[in-house]
């Protein structure tokens, strides 16, 4: 678009969807983009737009459609890659805390069987301490 045309609005004269080579609707897509809609500009095919830019040079309106849909991909890119990283950290995060509760339980089974242990230690110790006192007595005749 030179610098002397003045960009006006679009008149939905459908001359960018004929140039299209991707068969989207651009002035849909620009609708969409303009009400600040990503999701819904996806639906409609701005990830299939292979910004070739054919659909600025026959806008009447001179829109800068090309730049328009360009910086929608960066911005999708980028709402992407950050919905990824907060997937990566969500799974960390449940995969720590599995990993802490399994610790627990385990840690809790083992102290449970020291603790079983100990007390059959215990038990063992108390029988040879009866046995011993009981071969200290005395014996008394019968």
């Amino acid at each position: 678009m030179g610098a002397d045309l003045v960009e006006m609005p679009c008149i939905r004269c459908g001359d960018c969807a004929t140039a299209c080579p991707e068969r989207l609707q651009p002035q849909q897509l620009l609708r969409d983009l303009r009400a600040g809609d990503l999701p819904r500009s996806r639906e409609h095919g701005l990830d299939d737009c292979s910004l070739c830019g054919r659909c600025d040079p026959v806008c009447p309106s001179h829109i800068p459609l090309l730049q328009q849909f360009r910086e929608a991909q960066s911005a999708i890119r980028e709402q992407d890659a950050q919905a990824r990283m907060a997937n990566a950290a969500r799974e960390h995060f449940e995969r720590r805390e599995a990993r802490l509760k399994q610790e627990a339980i385990e840690r809790t089974e083992r102290e449970a069987t020291l603790a079983q242990h100990a007390s059959s230690t215990d038990a063992v110790a108390a029988a040879i301490e009866r046995a011993r006192a009981k071969r200290q007595q005395p014996r008394t005749p019968t």
